[in-house]
């Protein structure tokens, strides 16, 4: 009789085992999906077909210049104690307010922006002040300032 209520034990310990973490597990889930409310996955169904036009080619018109090609340039500035950095050039007209930076890391202050191959003439505006690109050697003159100077392959 000892051996069978030892196995019995056992048995029952091992169902006890199985069966908690299940329940504990379901409860959790009800309560993660209970924002759904009474919500039944035999109630969706499709409102619309899966069905898709073939799609027509774009007819463009023979007059139409070729558009360019488009890079996308990273501008990248490294500067401790800034508060703003906005990027000023004649890829957006001077506008002074035109291009933000976002500060990424500590001191680092980062944007990206399309641009066509070309050269470019800008500056940088640290907390309203313009100054040269630290990062960037290469420089040029615009109406009679020394500003940066950006080349896109």
């Amino acid at each position: 009789m000892e051996r069978k209520s030892l196995l019995l034990a056992l048995a029952l310990a091992g169902l006890v085992l199985v069966s908690v973490p299940g329940v504990i597990f379901n409860d959790a889930v009800k309560k993660y999906f209970s924002f759904m409310g009474a919500w039944n996955t035999a109630t969706i169904k499709p409102s619309r077909s899966s069905f898709l036009p073939p799609m027509r080619p774009r007819h463009e018109r023979p007059d139409a210049p070729p558009q360019p090609e488009l890079r996308f340039v990273k501008f990248s500035v490294k500067i401790a104690g800034a508060k703003t950095v906005k990027i000023t050039g004649d890829f957006n007209n001077w506008n002074p307010e035109a291009l933000s930076l976002v500060k990424k890391a500590r001191n680092r202050w980062e944007a990206i922006l399309p641009l066509p191959p070309g050269k470019y003439k800008y500056l940088c505006r640290i907390d309203g002040k313009e100054v040269l690109d630290p990062l960037n050697p290469d420089t040029d003159t615009e109406n009679g300032r020394k500003v940066s100077l950006l080349t896109v392959k």
